[in-house]
């Protein structure tokens, strides 16, 4: 069940990710897709699953 979680937190970040590197001139989309990172971050260490560092995620080099 863990695991299962772990895969959709894993794409849901993904998506994330993506959606932050597209949102160019649309302050609110890149503010709100910040935050959801984060939630997903907190989900992640609550099952105990370690992503990179948040600095590594984005291709932009911003960080979340």
């Amino acid at each position: 069940m863990i695991e299962d979680l772990g895969r959709s937190l894993g794409r849901l970040r993904r998506e994330a990710v993506a959606l932050v590197n597209r949102a160019g001139d649309f302050p609110a989309l890149n503010r709100n897709t910040r935050r959801l990172l984060a939630c997903v971050r907190m989900m992640e260490l609550d099952l105990g699953l370690l992503p990179p560092e948040p600095d590594q995620e984005l291709s932009q080099g911003e960080k979340v």
